[in-house]
């Protein structure tokens, strides 16, 4: 038998419900002898026991004995790599089966391709697709700029060249990494088909994140670091603006603070941009958001206006 190409690997803690049907996608997936294995990162919950019913002996389990958090267990999987390819799949996702073997012929097409990865769709809970507004915003964008993290099959050796996953950051070590990929020479292979099912639930720690801004402190940091290193090596052109990644994040949380009727919170992630990132406090569109929101009800209903055509034209993203 041909040695595997493939490691799925799933960094997990606590999955819950969702680590079930994030099993029987893998165990689909149409590469044959892909490589299962799960690194429980101090479960509180049955998730071993779980995906041992459902994977049985397919799957390679190993559980860390200590937590490691999410960058030292992302790093830990990739330390259990023996294949040319892996993917991180994340606890609480769906993979169609062709998943696989699409993105292992999109890397073996690109020999200077680091990763590659592919289009995603959002599901709740109970597993149903809903085309959020982000994502209709996003996909403006799409081929090499938004990268959905539990899309990517990393190219093995690129990984090991590149290093691993800063283990300080929670939420923008994906983004860390791949700068350093492109830096190192590494390009990205886009796949356009629709291969994942991202679930946005609830318990998923972003929203808390998003709560006490420390998710956009630490996309703050990472995008400046890697602004500052392109413009160093020659990558960047003199002059060039910041991505408005983390920005258009920001504002789009701020809406929907506002939506929640909650002006308390809406106005904690406006000083915290005039804070942290004053460079962007006189940016047009954080701007135009200062304006509404002083407005009151009337400012707020201008917003959705302007956040509908932001999204249908693809208004304040890469290039704009």
């Amino acid at each position: 038998m041909p040695e595997p190409l493939v490691t799925l690997a799933i960094p997990c803690r606590d999955a819950g419900p969702f680590l079930r049907p994030l099993l029987e996608s893998l165990l689909a997936q149409t590469l044959p002898d892909c490589r299962l294995l799960l690194v429980d990162d101090g479960s509180r919950d049955d998730s071993v026991a779980t995906a041992r019913a459902v994977a049985g002996e397919r799957l390679e389990l190993h559980r860390n004995a200590e937590p490691l958090g999410i960058g030292g267990n992302w790093n830990r999987c990739a330390s259990l790599v023996t294949t040319p390819f892996f993917c991180l799949a994340h606890q609480d996702d769906v993979y169609a089966p062709e998943f696989t073997a699409t993105l292992v012929g999109a890397l073996q097409e690109r020999p200077d391709a680091g990763i590659a990865h592919c289009r995603a769709l959002a599901i709740d809970e109970n597993g149903t697709p809903h085309r959020s507004v982000a994502e209709r915003f996003k996909e403006h964008f799409w081929r090499g700029n938004f990268v959905c993290c539990p899309t990517v099959l990393y190219r093995t050796a690129a990984f090991r060249a590149t290093g691993g996953f800063r283990t300080d950051l929670r939420f923008a070590l994906d983004w860390e990494y791949w700068f350093r990929l492109l830096y190192r020479g590494h390009g990205i292979a886009d796949v356009p088909e629709t291969l994942l099912h991202y679930r946005r639930h609830a318990a998923a720690a972003t929203r808390t994140a998003n709560a006490d801004r420390s998710r956009f402190a630490e996309e703050l940091e990472v995008l400046a670091d890697a602004h500052e290193a392109g413009l160093q090596a020659g990558l960047l052109p003199a002059g060039v603006r910041w991505s408005p990644a983390m920005r258009n994040n920001l504002l789009e949380e701020t809406y929907r603070d506002l939506a929640r009727g909650d002006r308390a919170a809406a106005r904690q992630k406006l000083a915290f941009v005039r804070d942290h990132a004053p460079e962007l406090w006189h940016d047009t569109y954080v701007r135009i958001v200062r304006m509404l929101v002083s407005l009151g009800a009337p400012g707020r209903l201008m917003l959705r206006v302007c956040r509908s055509l932001a999204v249908r034209f693809g208004l304040g993203g890469v290039g704009g």
